[in-house]
């Protein structure tokens, strides 16, 4: 939902809340089952049918819950379509604990009571968040259908599709958008992508192949295979930012700076450091160095971490007025943050990392 990426400032971070939130509720149902027999005259509760099955349920909810979380740990291993599975059999541990809950408990928590009240409310939000994930969303959000109407291939692992659209699809440079192609033999989840260019009736991608479903596309996709989108998300700003700019890429991190370059001339001063490892991975290299030379206010610094070091900001200051704005992995873009606060207190440093876990 658009109003949770407002709220935490991007949609990864997102996930990392959700992540820690599931962890701790984790811990606390661990917690209750190891702590329950220790409540004062738990033992002098009244039993029926209905809490003794009620018990059975929440240690089988439990066990459920830690079985499906081990197999999660493995999710690298794993087909992200067979992950989402097991992500989706959560349900059933859940309905078990919430039946736990309601009669087992020495409190009754049908009643009008601020607890019942609350656990109500908890309850069906969570049932309604997991049927809604399994019926509704995939027809309500991904709204935008069309057909891939151009392929190119930019390297051994890298290619280019473009994308027309039904209806124009508002994006500020910069977003990303979630993709399902809907072409036999590839998997049919979605996956999110940078938009690298395009007017929003017609829409360019640039996929690198790392996984089992990026090397799937570089390898088969098709002309007019359908497509449907969702989106755009994403919070960086280039339009909002100072008139100085320093941008930052690594690898395929330099998509979503192209949307901006492709889409009008340079009216700010920008210097861009773009990072790669190898010339197989330097994608649109041509490209930057035309616009450099033929834009004085745009300045590009090539690194290839086959060639020379890796790329550095240790002392690297700016003036505060200056926006500094950076995409790729997570791992390096942590640490260029860190190493640029730390020279420049009041600095204002926005990136959009490659990691949804």
């Amino acid at each position: 939902m658009k109003i949770f990426e407002h709220w935490f400032h991007g949609l990864e971070n997102v996930y990392i809340y959700h992540k820690n939130l599931a962890i701790l509720s984790l811990v606390l149902v661990i917690i209750h089952g190891q702590i329950q027999g220790q409540v004062p005259h738990w033992d002098k509760v009244e039993k029926t049918s209905f809490s003794e099955f009620a018990k059975e349920l929440g240690s089988l909810g439990q066990y459920g819950f830690i079985a499906l979380i081990l197999i999660a740990l493995f999710a690298k291993f794993l087909k992200y379509e067979h992950w989402r599975i097991f992500h989706r059999l959560l349900l059933i541990p859940y309905t078990f604990g919430i039946y736990h809950a309601y009669f087992s408990s020495r409190y009754d928590l049908l009643q009008p009571t601020p607890l019942g009240i609350f656990t109500a409310i908890t309850a069906t939000i969570g049932f309604m968040s997991a049927l809604y994930m399994l019926t509704m969303y995939q027809d309500m959000f991904f709204k935008y259908q069309g057909n891939i109407t151009g392929i190119k291939k930019l390297g051994s692992n890298v290619i280019e599709l473009e994308l027309t659209l039904d209806r124009k699809l508002p994006y500020r440079h910069g977003q990303y958008i979630f993709i399902k192609i809907l072409q036999d033999g590839l998997e049919k989840a979605p996956h999110p992508f940078s938009i690298s260019g395009g007017d929003g009736n017609k829409i360019f991608v640039t996929i690198k192949a790392l996984g089992d479903f990026t090397k799937n596309v570089y390898d088969s996709v098709q002309l007019n295979t359908p497509v449907t989108l969702d989106g755009p998300y994403g919070h960086l700003n280039f339009e909002n930012g100072a008139q100085q700019q320093v941008w930052i890429a690594g690898g395929i991190g330099i998509t979503p700076f192209l949307s901006y370059l492709q889409s009008q001339p340079v009216d700010r001063d920008i210097e861009l450091f773009y990072t790669y490892h190898g010339q197989d991975n330097a994608i649109y290299k041509e490209f930057l160095q035309e616009y450099a030379d033929t834009n004085q206010q745009f300045k590009v610094n090539f690194i290839d971490t086959t060639q020379k070091d890796r790329l550095s900001f240790e002392n690297f200051s700016v003036s505060a007025q200056t926006s500094i704005f950076m995409c790729g992995p997570e791992k390096m873009l942590k640490h260029f943050d860190k190493q640029l606060k730390s020279c420049n207190k009041d600095i204002s440093v926005d990136f959009e990392a490659f990691k949804f876990k």
